[in-house]
């Protein structure tokens, strides 16, 4: 009897197979015995010389570089989808093509795509972009602006009637620091779109420094990365608490000038791949 039961034991091991559980058109389900693994195409395509489909995702920060990627692999069945968040002031736009989606019913038979082949259009805010954003309605110290100034001196936009050049705000920025030690006497607006501060030594009620300062200022900025640039206008603001002043700037509609950017590209990467896009985003 117990050799018996070895042989059986022996037999049922050595005889054990998958058993076909379904077999459709599509394929089969299997069910393996323990401790079987099964070698699926996946596992035979990395032995390949070349991957059975295209698959994969590339970034792009540009839109040029976007298209001429677009163009070399687009098919009947791509789509391209646009994300637009104006909350994210870093990456307001996202543009992906999706070059294996689904097909439409215009393709007959219309059938369905892995949708895991893509190509992504993320530009980044500029430098410039971040920096002027970033600071806008933080105030500072003089010094402080007066620094900030000279720092991004170039991109302040100059030659337009009723705003300062780069130089003469950064002359105006000195200024403002040197009369720390002064009490601002009075404000006085004057035609040519500035103002008139004049300052008083605590020590010598008499003794009047005149300042010209103006209350707005032209940025000449690009909102993305190698991007044109935008005349973005920037209010002056100061105040003065307890004899210290203190300035900073607040930029004005910021929100139209990216609008306008965001379509530049879209209409750019439209008319570079003969596509139309669709405002959406594809969610797995």
């Amino acid at each position: 009897m117990p050799n018996q039961e070895n042989y059986a034991q022996t037999i049922a091991k050595e005889a054990r197979r998958p058993v076909t559980i379904v077999d459709a058109e599509r394929g089969k389900v299997v069910a393996l015995p323990e401790g079987w693994s099964l070698r699926t195409d996946s596992s035979i395509e990395a032995l390949e010389d070349h991957p059975y489909r295209k698959k994969g995702t590339v970034r792009f920060k540009v839109w040029e570089s976007f298209v001429e990627y677009v163009n070399r692999h687009k098919q009947p069945e791509t789509v391209i989808y646009a994300k637009v968040d104006k909350d994210e002031s870093d990456m307001p736009l996202t543009v992906t093509a999706v070059f294996n989606d689904h097909q439409s019913k215009d393709n007959i038979p219309a059938q369905a795509g892995w949708q895991d082949f893509r190509a992504i259009l993320a530009p980044e805010a500029s430098h410039e972009w971040r920096t002027w954003t970033t600071h806008s309605g933080r105030q500072m110290s003089q010094f402080e602006f007066a620094q900030f100034v000279d720092d991004n001196i170039k991109d302040i936009s100059s030659g337009q009637e009723g705003y300062p050049t780069g130089t003469e705000m950064l002359q105006m920025a000195l200024a403002f620091e040197i009369s720390q030690d002064k009490r601002i006497k009075s404000a006085i607006r004057i035609q040519s779109g500035g103002t008139n501060i004049e300052y008083v030594e605590d020590d010598d009620a008499s003794t009047v420094a005149h300042m010209r300062a103006f209350d707005k200022f032209m940025l000449g900025i690009p909102v993305f990365w190698r991007g044109q640039a935008y005349a973005v206008e920037a209010k002056l603001r100061y105040r003065v608490r307890e004899g210290k002043l203190t300035l900073w700037y607040d930029l004005v509609r910021v929100d139209v000038v990216v609008d306008d950017a965001v379509e530049q590209v879209l209409e750019a990467v439209g008319a570079g791949t003969e596509s139309s896009i669709l405002y959406g985003e594809i969610i797995k």
